[in-house]
């Protein structure tokens, strides 16, 4: 039998994985470590692949002594460091491709947590007092110590509210406008929009992993990378490291129109709503979802019918993956670009002609999609009752 030499890395997974025969096989622990090997395989494996790319231009041994002249040594000592500098930055590449591809997550197992919530919405209503806007924001503001963005819209008003988690949240601040007699029978939901939040995350390029496997309809358009400049049109990076780039500089990810029918926006949130920075434990990956006029009326955008808006907004907000199944080819161009892989395509049947909307090889994200469903059921029960 040949003997075969093996890295420290793999000898140093090998004792993780004899340490497992001491675990209780149905303790969390068991299954958090499991995963934790199984993302560190993954690793050194794309480690190993892109070492075999990488032509040997630099000496592998490096040597002084007490009669090195100073010159020398000054070149052999910058020698090393842009060697320990190409090593980190390889390492930080490697690392960046793994995270940007979400067949490599397990987010119960990384302990990711997702959250459901309410970003804000415009809510449209009409008083019988004579007032003006500036009267309602003035009032609100006194009222709540909150300055509320307030506009004339037909025969009464449109607010925005940020952050209406539960029904008691928005009966407390909507009963301020009982001052104006308000007239609750107008109240109608112009525009919403939706988050799935990602905590504790543990590398930017969650975002390029959910950009590439979010679901989105056949319709949807203009994919782009924004910062702060408006009318300035910025295609989606073609590879990981360019994106990660991108996400690093503080860009966002958009899809559609910022004024379409159905926005998508997906970025690191560092900020509240007001643009103050957020403590580092509040920092959180966000997948947006905004839906306008136009199809809420088709699901019925009366504030009374506000949980089944929700529950019908939060599905726009799913995600697919690649098939276990799909040829190397397949893989390695998922792994190694950028591309709306979760969109839909017209319909067709595969070979156990079962309809399919998706590209080939692409499926429904079962574990992902179960965490946001169970996190969005937990948001809705705040909402049980009716406005």
């Amino acid at each position: 039998m040949n003997d075969i030499q093996l890295s420290l890395e793999y000898q140093q997974l090998m004792n993780r994985l004899d340490h497992l025969d001491l675990i209780d096989p149905f303790h969390d622990d068991y299954y958090a470590e499991m995963q934790a090997i199984n993302f560190q395989r993954a690793f050194i494996k794309a480690q190993s692949e892109r070492q075999l790319l990488l032509p040997s231009t630099t000496s592998q041994v490096l040597s002084l002594s007490i009669y090195t002249p100073h010159d020398e040594m000054i070149d052999l000592m910058d020698s090393l460091t842009q060697i320990y500098a190409k090593n980190a930055q390889s390492a930080e590449d490697f690392e960046t491709i793994i995270y940007s591809n979400i067949n490599n997550y397990d987010f119960k197992g990384m302990n990711i947590m997702v959250k459901a919530q309410v970003d804000f919405l415009d809510l449209y209503f009409e008083i019988e007092k004579s007032s003006t806007r500036h009267d309602i924001k003035k009032y609100l503001t006194e009222k709540t110590g909150i300055t509320h963005y307030i506009s004339e819209h037909k025969k009464g008003f449109i607010i925005r509210l940020h952050d209406m988690n539960s029904i008691d949240q928005l009966q407390r601040r909507i009963k301020h406008l009982d001052h104006f007699k308000c007239n609750r029978e107008s109240f109608r939901i112009m525009e919403i929009e939706l988050a799935v939040d990602f905590y504790r995350f543990k590398h930017r390029a969650l975002v390029t992993a959910l950009f590439k496997s979010i679901c989105l309809p056949s319709t949807a358009e203009n994919f782009r990378v924004f910062k702060n400049q408006s009318g300035v049109f910025t295609p989606i990076p073609l590879t990981p490291l360019a994106m990660m780039n991108k996400l690093e500089s503080g860009y966002n990810i958009g899809i559609n129109h910022k004024k379409a029918d159905e926005y998508w926006h997906l970025y690191v949130k560092t900020t509240d709503q007001n643009k103050q920075p957020l403590p580092e434990y509040k920092w959180r990956i966000r997948a947006e979802k905004n839906i306008k006029l136009n199809v809420l009326n088709k699901m019925d955008n009366r504030l009374t019918n506000l949980k089944r808006v929700l529950f019908d907004g939060f599905k726009g907000i799913s995600f697919t993956q690649l098939m276990n199944s799909a040829p190397q080819s397949m893989k390695d161009t998922y792994k190694e670009s950028i591309q709306p892989f979760g969109m839909e395509q017209e319909i067709y049947y595969d070979k156990s002609r079962h309809k399919r909307t998706l590209q080939k090889y692409i499926e429904k994200n079962a574990d992902l999609n179960r965490l946001i469903s169970n996190t969005v059921h937990n948001l809705l029960r705040n909402f049980a009752i009716s406005v």
